[in-house]
């Protein structure tokens, strides 16, 4: 009985009630996931739920290897849609290809350091080594060096010791001591922080503090322009059920049970930071003001990062945002 009762969340019910799409039959939408992404979490939850055809469409996933993989699917047109980075889409769009993004997570990648670190601030960084996730393009390394630079007078790749490579061996070099900080993705942050790490800030402070309000989203959902205006009704029916799951995974446990092991951890405090880091970043409003705000990002990365990171345009490329996305409710 309490099964039953779980079940029947408000969520739920706002997908039974919603009518679904009965005109043209049950419409096929490909995407390519990761199996051990966030992605993989709410496709889960639309399959084993059947959210997919109660908004009147049919879920066909396809396994990616690496993310890398995911952009070649969508290029070769294997995949309908992906979640990648917004500035990927900026950067086709500027050469001339037709790929737009919707909103897909606010969670940001995070600044960690040891329990006992005496690391308090960014200022005390000078001096210290810093792991950093990628390469010196990575976005939040921008930022930290932009607002170091303009805050404190602080020249981080002069001033700091910074160490950049493959997230999850800086991750091991923080837990033996090599490391001072770590400025990892969202997901490694949050399995240091399960073990007692602290966080000492992340991309969305990062974003507040040199004034880019209100949050922009770090990842997106991505597909082709021509294909999802000609789809409309398509592609809202699987955003619907999209934020349907992701509401589902954070507030049912039932759903939550079987999600959970997806997380690829058997540690429960993990599992649980995960989660929470996972359902911060979902996109509570988006309009006219977070485009806005992409636009004010785009330009400092432009600035900060060249051509290799944005692409040739110095303002954000007309429609790498859809035009037609509205936030379901």
């Amino acid at each position: 009985m309490t099964d039953r009762l779980d079940f029947v969340r408000p969520w739920f019910l706002a997908l039974l009630l919603f009518p679904a799409l009965v005109h043209g039959g049950a419409r096929t939408v490909i995407v390519g996931a990761l199996a051990y992404g966030t992605l993989n979490w709410e496709l889960t939850v639309i399959r084993r739920e059947g959210l997919d055809r109660r908004q009147g469409f049919e879920l066909e996933v396809r396994t990616l290897a690496n993310p890398q993989a995911g952009r070649i699917a969508l290029q070769g047109r294997s995949v309908d849609l992906i979640v990648t980075n917004w500035l990927w889409v900026a950067r086709q769009r500027s050469d001339g290809r037709d790929f737009t993004a919707g909103p897909y997570s606010l969670t940001h990648g995070a600044l960690i350091v040891p329990p006992a670190s005496p690391i308090r601030a960014i200022q005390d960084l000078r001096g210290r080594h810093i792991g950093v996730a990628g390469s010196p393009l990575y976005e939040n390394w921008l930022l930290l060096k932009t607002l170091a630079r303009k805050k404190y007078q602080l020249d981080l790749e002069k001033e700091a010791k910074p160490v950049f490579g493959a997230p999850p061996l800086l991750n091991q070099q923080l837990l033996q001591g090599r490391l001072d900080a770590l400025l990892n993705y969202w997901h490694y942050a949050a399995r240091l922080e399960a073990q007692g790490y602290r966080r000492l800030t992340d991309g969305a402070e990062l974003l507040r503090e040199l004034g880019i309000i209100p949050p922009i989203p770090t990842l997106s959902y991505v597909f082709r322009d021509r294909w999802a205006n000609d789809r409309n009704d398509t592609v809202t029916a699987f955003l619907r059920a999209a934020y349907g799951a992701k509401d589902a995974i954070c507030s049912d446990k039932r759903v939550w049970k079987y999600v959970a092991p997806l997380t690829a951890s058997e540690n429960p405090e993990v599992r649980e930071t995960l989660r929470q880091r996972y359902c911060e970043g979902r996109i509570r409003s988006w309009g006219s003001d977070e485009i806005q705000a992409a636009r004010k990002l785009y330009r400092l990365l432009h600035q900060e990062g060249g051509e290799r990171l944005t692409g040739k345009s110095p303002e954000l490329p007309r429609g790498t945002f859809w035009r037609n996305f509205v936030l379901p409710r």
